[in-house]
């Protein structure tokens, strides 16, 4: 491993040693910090040991657990269900791309792919990274002067809808046809519609007072989604609102997403009534 002060760490599982190599190389020239690993077994027996993560990288085929498995692994760690996942694969089927999405991760890049467009991707999330992680820190650092400070998993330290305020990374403001910003002030404790009710200050979702288990994006955004009600937006808009970042590869992730939280919260995901498809615009959660 190569590390050194304040440098990111991005974590990489391949067995294929020369593409570990290659990946290696440009990422320590770039000036990250790299930890290698050739399976997901020697990756979860040393992870709690590894210094404070900012990106992993997963081959799909690996010997021991594919990269779909170790990807939901790690969300269900509290401690790195903000970290980045970026999945690298020579299988270019939708389907793949769409299990990958749907296990957590942030990004998919095809093999063979060109350094500059993996490069470029890394920094992309990254930079998003650090930035959720400032918000993150803000949002502990202001509960606890209310008095609202309390023992929280990391998803709840931070309204997304903050990220509003921060615009997309790469540039500094959305096209003119894009939805107002919402304010980057609002935020809501308990938010209802119908059956359906968001507890913000146990981050946790209920359907007729059971509890449903969702993803921490699902959660994230299920309640943007709610509290702008009546709201179209496009799967851009949304990437830039709830992930925080203009999202430069696959928009299908929202799609994903979208169908997930129909399953869970709809009586029937075919005929939803609660996320509505607003024809050439995106998703709308209804004001009905």
């Amino acid at each position: 491993m190569t590390e050194g002060l304040n440098r990111p760490v991005v974590v990489l599982v391949e067995d294929d040693a020369g593409i570990a190599e290659m990946i290696e190389f440009n990422l320590q020239n770039e000036g990250y910090a790299t930890r290698s690993f050739r399976d997901g077994k020697s990756l979860f027996k040393e992870l709690a040991e590894l210094p404070s993560v900012s990106l992993f990288i997963l081959d799909l085929m690996l010997p021991d657990m594919d990269g779909f498995e170790i990807c939901a692994r790690l969300r269900k760690d509290s401690q790195l269900e903000w970290v980045p996942i970026m999945m690298l694969t020579a299988r270019s089927a939708e389907s793949d791309k769409v299990r990958g999405l749907e296990a957590g991760a942030d990004d998919y890049l095809t093999k063979p792919f060109g350094i500059r467009e993996f490069l470029a991707r890394v920094q992309a999330l990254i930079r998003r990274y650090r930035k959720l992680s400032s918000l993150r820190d803000q949002s502990q650092h202001e509960q606890i002067l209310s008095g609202r400070g309390q023992q929280m998993g990391p998803g709840q330290l931070v309204d997304r809808g903050q990220l509003a305020g921060l615009g997309p990374l790469d540039s500094g403001e959305l096209a003119a046809d894009h939805p107002a910003r919402p304010a980057a002030a609002t935020t809501a404790e308990r938010i209802s519609s119908g059956s359906i009710v968001l507890d913000d200050t146990r981050h946790r979702v209920f359907k007729d007072g059971v509890e449903l288990e969702m993803t921490h994006r699902e959660y994230e955004l299920l309640k943007f989604l709610m509290l702008h009600r009546g709201v179209a937006y496009s799967r851009d808009d949304l990437l830039n609102y709830v992930w925080g970042y203009e999202y430069s590869g696959e928009t299908r992730t929202v799609d994903v997403h979208i169908r997930q939280l129909r399953r869970k919260i709809e009586e029937d995901d075919a005929n939803p009534l609660l996320i509505e498809t607003v024809r050439g615009r995106g998703y709308r959660f209804s004001e009905n």
